[in-house]
């Protein structure tokens, strides 16, 4: 491993300007893409997180998404914002119910199984251009 990462070091170093541009490239591509599209997403997730909002869908969703899904109510804003947003949102989520006590450890698998994809709306956002 200690070798690996020697020679990716000397290959960065020989070929400087390659990397530094490879650099450049990733950096702009996550700030004018990755960030302007997934910075919507977190601002209304955690507004909505702190709103009556997860209790009501949850007590509302209960009879729905325990026999189908195995997860409790809450769930479904886990579920409904995994599909819209995509993977961080899904999967941080499902990580706050359980350290919420919301859901125990089998629940919070089961639902980070479903909540844990590329939602179709970040991937509209992020390759628009």
């Amino acid at each position: 491993m200690l070798l690996i990462i020697l020679t990716m070091m000397l290959c960065m170093i020989i070929f400087s300007s390659n990397s530094y541009q490879t650099a450049k490239d990733a950096f702009l591509l996550w700030t004018n893409n990755v960030v302007p599209s997934l910075l919507p997403f977190f601002v209304c997730i955690d507004l909505l997180k702190h709103t009556p909002f997860v209790k009501i869908i949850g007590k509302i969703l209960t009879p729905i998404m325990r026999p189908f899904f195995g997860v409790p109510g809450c769930g479904a804003f886990a579920v409904s914002m995994g599909m819209t947003s995509g993977y961080p949102s899904g999967a941080k989520i499902s990580a706050d119910l359980y350290e919420n006590g919301e859901c125990n450890k089998e629940e919070t698998e089961r639902l980070l199984a479903f909540t844990n994809t590329s939602g179709p709306l970040f991937i509209i956002s992020a390759c628009r251009s």
